[in-house]
C-alpha cells in the first residue's frame, strides 16, 4: 500500500485520470509505503476508506488505486484535521499524519494524491 505526492506532473502518462508514476527515485514524486494489518482492514475500511470516498466522491478500496487532484485534497485535508483529533485505531495515525502531509504540499503545488491501497 502506498500515497504517491505527485510533485511535477511534467511527462508524466496517464490512465483515465490516474497519473502513472514513475519508478523512484524519482523527482516528480514522493512515496510513503505502508501496511495495514489482515485484522485492522475492516476498521480501515469503516473509519478512513467509505468516508473519503462519499466526501471526495471517489473509488477508494483495496487492491485499487486511485487519484485525488488538489481540490479533492482540500476536501481531505479538512477531514483528516479533524479526524485525528478523534479516538480510532492509534496504528492509523502514521498514515493519516503523511496523508495529511502531502495533501497540504499537493494543495499548495496544485498537483494531488495517488492512493493505493
Amino acid at each position: 500500500m502506498r500515497f504517491t505526492l505527485i510533485l511535477d506532473f511534467t511527462g508524466l502518462t496517464y490512465y483515465g485520470h490516474i497519473p502513472n508514476t514513475p519508478f523512484p527515485p524519482d523527482p516528480r514524486i514522493d512515496e510513503y509505503f505502508f501496511d495495514i494489518e489482515k485484522k485492522d482492514m475492516d476498521s480501515f475500511e469503516e473509519d478512513f476508506i467509505n468516508p473519503v470516498d462519499a466526501l471526495c466522491k471517489t473509488l477508494i478500496d483495496f487492491s485499487d488505486v486511485e487519484f485525488l487532484d488538489a481540490d479533492k485534497c482540500a476536501k481531505l485535508k479538512d477531514w483528516l484535521e479533524e479526524r485525528l483529533k478523534k479516538n480510532f485505531l492509534e496504528n492509523f495515525r502514521p498514515i493519516y499524519e503523511k496523508l495529511l502531509d502531502y495533501t497540504s504540499r499537493a494543495i499548495a503545488l496544485k498537483t494531488g494524491v495517488v492512493i493505493e491501497l
